[in-house]
């Protein structure tokens, strides 16, 4: 999610970075979208490559063209704190600009909008993926997260520095980015290893 210009920018296009401060999940227990910490509870900062600064661009210049499309049916997105138990809790909304803003509610800028404009929920992401297993069979198990599997391969088969691609995946050591990529390298000479019956038979 990016922040209001009078806040700190979390994607930074013209240095090409982004700063992962928080992250949004559903809690079934409270039956809401909420902002909290990331994993390991610390902000970092990721450079990106041009092809992903110009979807970004683009994505931006889409929410443009579909707030005027929308007028007033545009959804902006928010969030409010919420102290429950001795808790705080941070809860996404989203509300059409015609809508009165209750008194609590911060607005947020967010990357990833549907056409309306309103928030696309992080569960999304999952429902896409289990649609794609359904009309791809041979996708097999896959899901989103294996698509983190892969920018790892493929950066340190590349020739990227093992400690570059933790700091980008943000993972604790750099002994988690190496055992991805050694499985994916058995995942791959097995693969090749079966090819061996198709030639065979």
């Amino acid at each position: 999610m990016g922040g209001r210009k009078s806040e700190t920018q979390d994607i930074d296009l013209d240095n090409q970075c982004l700063t992962v401060r928080r992250s949004m999940r559903y809690n079934g227990k409270r039956h809401k979208t909420e902002i909290g910490t990331t994993k390991r509870k610390k902000i970092r900062t990721v450079d990106f490559c041009n092809t992903l600064a110009a979807l970004l661009r683009k994505a931006k210049t889409e929410q443009s063209k579909n707030s005027l499309k929308y007028g007033p049916l545009y959804s902006l997105n928010y969030y409010k704190e919420v102290r429950e138990k001795n808790r705080v809790y941070y809860e996404v909304y989203s509300l059409p600009r015609t809508e009165e803003v209750p008194e609590g509610y911060k607005e947020l800028s967010m990357v990833c909008t549907r056409q309306d404009g309103a928030f696309e929920s992080p569960a999304t992401v999952s429902s896409v993926c289990r649609r794609a297993r359904t009309v791809m069979p041979d996708l097999g198990e896959f899901h989103f997260h294996l698509l983190r599997h892969t920018f790892t391969t493929n950066l340190l088969t590349n020739g990227a520095a093992p400690k570059d691609v933790q700091e980008l995946l943000g993972h604790s050591d750099v002994g988690t980015t190496m055992n991805i990529y050694a499985h994916a390298n058995r995942e791959t000479k097995r693969s090749s290893a079966r090819m061996l019956d198709q030639v065979v038979s």
